[in-house]
C-alpha cells in the first residue's frame, strides 16, 4: 500500500484493471513498482511528505516525534526514482518553489 504521494500513478493501474485491461494494468504496475517498492522499503510514510515538499506542495517535510527525517541519500534516491515517472506531485505546486528551501 502506498502512502498517497502519487495517486495519479495508482489510478492508472486501477482504472485499467477495473476496465478489464489486465495486461495493461500489469504493465502499468511494473512501471510504477520501483517507486512503490522504494517507498515501502526505504521511506515509509515519509515518502509522501518528501515528494510533496519537492513538488512545492508543502513547505516542511519534517516528521513528528518519534520519527526521524529521511537520510539525504535516501531522499535523493526517492526523488530520482519518482522523476522517472513524472508524478503529478512533483509538478503540483510550482508557484511555491521559493518555499522549498524554507526552514521547518
Amino acid at each position: 500500500m502506498t502512502g498517497g504521494g502519487y495517486p495519479d500513478g495508482i489510478r492508472e493501474i486501477v482504472d485499467a484493471y477495473r476496465a478489464g485491461r489486465r495486461a495493461q494494468a500489469c504493465d502499468l504496475y511494473q512501471r510504477w513498482l520501483p517507486l512503490i517498492n522504494y517507498e515501502n522499503r526505504q521511506c515509509g510514510l515519509l515518502a509522501c511528505k518528501a515528494l510533496m515538499k519537492e513538488g512545492g506542495v508543502i513547505e516542511c517535510e519534517a516528521p513528528r516525534h518519534p520519527l526521524s527525517g529521511l537520510h539525504p541519500a535516501t531522499r535523493a534516491d526517492l526523488i530520482e526514482t519518482a522523476r522517472r515517472l513524472d508524478p503529478l506531485v512533483l509538478r503540483w505546486g510550482p508557484e511555491f518553489a521559493d518555499l522549498r528551501d524554507a526552514d521547518c
